[in-house]
């Protein structure tokens, strides 16, 4: 081979490389934009890949401009956290796709999410139903300081509600009228994925078609939905086995014939030690009543901090660790999302309320013995 060839062949390389390194990667995206009252100079960006997390700190200029890539092989779910994790939104990315958001992170459901057919048509929704999302928002943002201040308006929830229940009738027509959408999946995942939405899921995720049917977050809020029902209002309560502080295995079959209170806490959760002294005082009354009733407790993360003697001297029920945290089985079982949590089951093994507050329970069963609840 001459000279000239082997300077052709390495030109010829160079060319083919460079083709490969700057125009070639289709797995690329971009995301960019400009958004208002970002506190910090950065937000993080968070999608999964595989059974992995991956999350980038990107950063934003103080005029709030910002931009950032990356490669995914597939079409890809991304949430964006601002504001110390206080503010979230999310968008897709594909490959090839360049994404824009323009908007103010106080109102996270209102940010424009451009580039990319899913994302301009949940755009589009959003500013279709721009007034009653700001509503919603102003209405949570009321709340949220009521709630600190220990004033809360039972005016701002029904206002809350009835914006939801707006809403959630207007997810549902446009998931019926697009039922091969992408958007209309997120939507039902906006709108239907509640405890108490389960029907509405249910039906929603029938009217999905195509490639809306088969898609992954379909699946998950099929898997949810499945999940939610093992333990549904209404539904047999899980069995369960666990030891109790004495090496004693205790079931639920034990209580039968008795209501039970089932509680779950976690030796870790401050708010869960704040409850305790409700719990007690209405553990007591009910037994001074001799209400047919029982409590017991199941306690997570005991492997990670012993139960307290404070707990150990006040509480007179059965406490049952459970091993695992989040991923314990009877956490699995009940599908806890959040402590601490109560669930109310009838003599016969039925579930009759979930999320029971203590304070609340004198009447409930009160109402329940004297056939006045539903």
């Amino acid at each position: 081979m001459n000279k000239n060839n082997i300077i052709t062949l390495t030109s010829l390389l160079l060319f083919v490389f460079a083709l490969i390194s700057c125009g070639g990667n289709s797995s690329k995206f971009e995301v960019k934009g400009k958004l208002d009252n970002v506190t910090e100079g950065y937000f993080y960006a968070a999608r999964e890949i595989g059974d992995s997390l991956l999350v980038d700190t990107v950063r934003i200029n103080a005029k709030g401009e910002f931009s950032f890539s990356g490669t995914v092989d597939t079409l890809t779910f991304m949430s964006l956290y601002f504001n110390q994790n206080t503010k979230s939104t999310y968008i897709l990315v594909d490959k090839g796709w360049t994404v824009e958001l323009k908007g103010d992170v106080l109102f996270p459901d209102l940010i424009s999410v451009k580039g990319g057919s899913i994302n301009d048509d949940l755009t589009s929704f959003k500013e279709q139903n721009k007034d009653m999302l700001k509503s919603r928002v102003e209405i949570l943002n009321v709340l949220s300081e009521a709630v600190e201040k220990d004033s809360v308006s039972g005016k701002s929830f029904a206002e809350l509600k009835n914006i939801n229940f707006t809403l959630s009738n207007i997810a549902a027509n446009y998931v019926k009228a697009n039922p091969d959408k992408i958007a209309s999946v997120m939507l039902i995942n906006t709108f239907f994925k509640d405890e108490t939405s389960i029907p509405r899921l249910d039906e929603n995720l029938e009217l999905l078609r195509g490639e809306a049917a088969v898609f992954p977050l379909t699946l998950d809020l099929k898997r949810y939905s499945a999940k939610i029902k093992q333990s549904t209002v209404g539904t047999p309560a899980p069995n369960f086995t666990l030891k109790d502080l004495k090496g004693k295995d205790v079931s639920l079959i034990d209580y039968r014939g008795k209501y039970l209170l089932l509680s779950f806490i976690s030796t870790t959760c401050e708010a869960c030690d704040s409850e305790r002294k409700n719990a007690v005082e209405v553990y007591n009354q009910l037994k001074k009543d001799k209400k047919n009733i029982d409590f017991a407790t199941i306690v997570m993360d005991t492997e990670l901090e012993p139960i307290s003697k404070n707990s150990l001297d006040s509480v007179k029920w059965t406490l049952l660790p459970d091993h695992g945290g989040w991923s314990a089985k009877t956490v699995e079982q009940y599908y806890i999302r959040e402590i601490p949590y109560s669930i109310l089951i009838s003599p016969t093994g039925i579930i009759l309320e979930r999320d029971v507050s203590f304070l609340d329970l004198p009447k409930k069963l009160d109402d329940i013995l004297s056939g006045k609840s539903k």
